[in-house]
């Protein structure tokens, strides 16, 4: 895997993997962390209409027909993400893997930057992909300093203990 070396951060520690899809960013996660919050999943990222099924509300029946421009955000078990991971390829992607659930109220969109790892972290993250595109260049963050290196099996990064 092509990547740079892994960069201590206050909160843990980041590297970044060149030429990322999901299916291949999958083995930074650790199955034993039971969720992942997968934030705006664009199903199909061009602006065309195309047939899908879904809820209108969230007691309500479903929909079948014609939609565009639909963007979601997905919690699942880990292990479920993992096993779909190649349907995301063709996608970027946002990711948090965590031990709860995130909460209803958390909008990461309303954390100013420098704040916002800390905030993941009290909310159980452990793990943070980012992937503006498939096959560009992800931006991967991990919470436990020493994770990366034992993930791709090297050693930690000057300064760190693992």
């Amino acid at each position: 895997m092509n990547h740079t070396p892994i960069e201590s951060l206050p909160e843990g520690e980041r590297i970044y993997v060149r030429a990322a899809v999901a299916s291949k960013l999958v083995t930074f996660l650790d199955p034993a962390v039971p969720w992942v919050w997968i934030l705006d999943h664009t199903p199909n990222p061009a602006a065309q209409w195309w047939k899908a099924t879904l809820s209108l509300t969230p007691s309500g029946s479903t929909f079948s027909g014609w939609v565009r421009n639909l963007v979601v955000d997905l919690q699942m078990p880990t292990v479920e993400f993992m096993a779909r991971a190649v349907e995301f390829d063709g996608h970027g992607l946002s990711l948090i893997q965590s031990h709860e659930r995130m909460p209803d109220t958390l909008s990461l969109g309303r954390i100013p930057e420098p704040r916002l790892n800390s905030m993941l972290k009290q909310n159980g993250a452990t793990l943070r992909i980012f992937l503006p595109h498939a096959i560009e260049t992800a931006q991967i963050t991990s919470f436990e300093t020493g994770y990366l290196a034992k993930k791709l099996g090297a050693e930690p990064a000057a300064g760190t203990e693992p």
